[in-house]
């Protein structure tokens, strides 16, 4: 028996594909704890672990960010990426007080838990492997090869964007740490990235493990709606979503989606989070829900629309389904980029996008069949991966 401790950040694109690394480890016999926020604490119980609450400077909302985090509303665009940076290295000290609590064989650890920097630094510690649901960014992220005026400007922007962060870490670690915060996960003992190879740039000397997209969205969870029989009526279907964070302004994306294809020989579904559409009829092509099970939606998809959720864009992935991803903040652009150069789909390192060009990009996705090909070739690739099985092995071995 392997004793693991699990630290999330009590997000759910977070959570979502660490649940089943930590129902597999419970299944497999392995003792294991989580530390994560109050709100997903009966979710890793449920699982049979044992669970440890980040204190309350650690913990945070994600459906309430502005509330739950002082300091973080009004701000947008890279101020409100300098100030999140900063406030996950605030975060350090709290989060290892809960960690250094326990005794652990090894250790999976989010990689904007800023505790993981703390930890690869010591002489003697647990086996630490990274918990890889987001873009592998370091070295610092340059984009695909080929693409100078990209890495310039990342260049000029990178240091205003990280250095209030990289200030404080020196600060709380009691001197340079000899690398960007962002980069502790090369110093782990190995990253567990939750793609395929094809999803990403080539790397040397970095500890990766492709392992595929773990996420788990049955109809267990999401009920399927009553027009759910509609998908099977012989038009295309399309999906759109804006995550399940980023759904304060569904006309960034789901809205302008709609008024695109509206008149287009598809169906397109939407899912809005709980968030409410623009009043006013919908299109007779359009059906909306909450939230549905991607493991029975995606099957059915010729095509999704997405905001560049890695998790979301990697379980589409997972079924062949090719993308246009349209997004800007956190790590999205980073999601866009590597859509367009993996062949996969269109991504744009945009905001939003207006109806004439999200019907353009649909329309290349769908009439081009190297997009579809495309995907399908990632898709095998992640079949190809390792099971659950060998993963629990990858880690407790």
């Amino acid at each position: 028996m392997t004793r693991v401790l699990v630290c999330v950040q009590p997000a759910r694109g977070h959570v979502g594909p660490t649940k089943p690394i930590v129902g597999a480890l419970v299944a497999a016999g392995h003792d294991v704890a989580v530390v994560t926020g109050a709100r997903y604490r009966q979710a890793f119980e449920d699982l049979g672990a044992a669970v440890r609450l980040l204190p309350g400077q650690a913990d945070f909302d994600e459906t309430d960010l502005d509330g739950s985090i002082p300091g973080r509303a009004g701000r947008r665009g890279l101020d409100l990426a300098r100030f999140e940076l900063t406030h996950f290295v605030r975060a350090m000290p709290a989060q290892l007080s809960v960690i250094d609590a326990q005794e652990a064989d090894v250790v999976l650890c989010d990689p904007l838990m800023m505790a993981g920097l703390a930890l690869v630094r010591r002489e003697r510690r647990p086996r630490l492997l990274t918990l890889g649901f987001l873009p592998f960014m370091p070295p610092v992220p340059t984009g695909p090869p080929g693409h100078p005026l990209r890495a310039a400007l990342l260049k000029t922007l990178v240091p205003w964007v990280t250095g209030p962060a990289r200030k404080l870490t020196k600060d709380l670690l009691g001197g340079d740490p000899g690398l960007l915060f962002t980069d502790w996960p090369l110093l782990s003992d190995g990253v567990l990235q939750m793609t395929c190879p094809g999803f990403e740039y080539p790397r040397t000397g970095v500890p990766l493990h492709f392992i595929g997209p773990t996420t788990v969205s049955a109809a267990s969870e999401h009920p399927l709606p009553p027009w759910w029989a509609d998908l099977d009526g012989g038009r295309p279907v399309v999906h759109v979503t804006q995550g399940t964070v980023a759904n304060d302004d569904l006309g960034r994306l789901v809205e302008p989606t709609i008024e695109a294809l509206a008149g287009e020989d598809v169906l397109v579904v939407a899912t809005t989070c709980g968030e409410l559409l623009r009043p006013g009829p919908l299109p007779e092509n359009v059906r909306v829900a909450d939230f549905l099970p991607y493991d029975e939606l995606l099957p059915r998809c010729a095509a999704m629309v997405g905001n560049g959720g890695y998790g979301g864009v990697n379980h589409a992935l997972r079924y062949g389904v090719p993308l246009v991803v349209v997004g800007a903040s956190e790590d999205k652009r980073e999601v866009a980029a590597r859509v367009t150069w993996s062949g996969a789909g269109i991504g744009r390192a945009r905001a939003s996008a207006t109806p004439r060009t999200l019907r353009r990009a649909v329309r290349t996705v769908l009439d081009d069949p190297r997009y579809r090909d495309r995907a399908r070739e990632l898709a095998a690739e992640m079949a190809a991966g390792p099971t659950m099985d060998e993963v629990v092995q990858l880690i407790t071995g």
